[in-house]
């Protein structure tokens, strides 16, 4: 749903093709967000048939290249939705969750294992967002998007610790082996 305003709001900026389009979104997210460009497309197909975008055919050598651009009524939809409420944070659908309730039954030692390999991949994580350095000259979208995947990293990490405690014990990772 989201990505149908970012195309939206890429094309606010200009006329493009769907590749176009996804290496701006790649350019302004990436790594944060992976859309496909079989998503893009049937997204701007999607939006031209509700005459959000219109498309013109474009020859480039024997190819045939869809560009789309922005009507009217797509800027007023990108308008109206920018001033809609925002959503609530997605629902907890963590994979965590799923390996925890599997191992319940196996007691608490089998909870902390579990734990533990979760935090050891969310450290993982944290080391590739860390590398993913938010170069002065990005966008302030990147910039943002660098921050919060910090900080949603972060936070996981202390939930983690926090499940720890719950279960009465201060088990640490498992070795990076496993």
């Amino acid at each position: 749903m989201h990505l149908r305003y970012a195309l939206l709001a890429l094309l606010s900026e200009g006329e493009a093709h769907g590749y176009q389009l996804l290496k701006l979104f790649n350019q302004r997210l990436v790594p944060f967000w992976h859309p496909n460009i079989g998503q893009v497309y049937q997204l701007l197909h999607d939006l031209e048939r509700r005459g959000l975008v219109a498309r013109r055919d474009e020859r480039v050598g024997p190819r045939l290249r869809r560009v789309f651009r922005l009507t009217t009524r797509g800027e007023r939809a990108l308008r109206t939705w920018l001033t809609r409420r925002p959503a609530w944070p997605p629902p907890l659908r963590d994979e965590i969750f799923i390996r925890l309730l599997a191992v319940e039954r196996d007691g608490p030692r089998a909870l902390l294992d579990q734990l533990a390999r979760q935090e050891i991949e969310y450290r993982r994580y944290l080391d590739l967002v860390q590398t993913e350095t938010a170069r002065p000259e990005a966008s302030v979208t990147r910039r943002l998007a660098h921050e919060a995947a910090l900080g949603q990293v972060e936070a996981h990490l202390r939930w983690l610790a926090h499940c720890r405690a719950a279960l009465g014990a201060n088990a640490t990772p498992l070795e990076a082996a496993s």
